[in-house]
């Protein structure tokens, strides 16, 4: 019988750039990197495969909030929990502007 562990997305931010890269983790609550793990969208219009470390990454074509779901592939001894997290994709210009509004507060 297969040990069931919970999978845990790790975001850089939660804000993505529209038109730019995303980079996430997917790992195990104790921190083990998942290897081959599936992380798509609610819709299914994205989907990634993660690497060796459990990394990967999503492009995202128009702003709005995105759910990911993250789901490993069961082997004989462990089987996986699915995990989400919801990303927010921003235009290039709202994350320049939060970054003037930023600047302008630490001054």
């Amino acid at each position: 019988m297969a040990n069931r562990r919970s999978l845990v997305v790790e975001l850089e931010d939660r804000e993505a750039t529209v038109g730019q890269p995303f980079q996430l983790r997917v790992r195990t609550s104790s921190h083990r990197p998942i290897d081959g793990a599936t992380v798509t969208t609610m819709t299914g219009s994205k989907r990634a495969i993660t690497d060796a470390n459990g990394r990967c990454q999503l492009t995202f074509r128009s702003p709005g909030f995105w759910k990911l779901l993250a789901i490993a592939p069961e082997t004989d001894c462990e089987a996986y929990r699915p995990a989400t997290e919801l990303v927010r994709a921003v235009t290039s210009s709202a994350t320049t502007q939060r970054a003037r509004r930023a600047l302008v507060c630490r001054a």
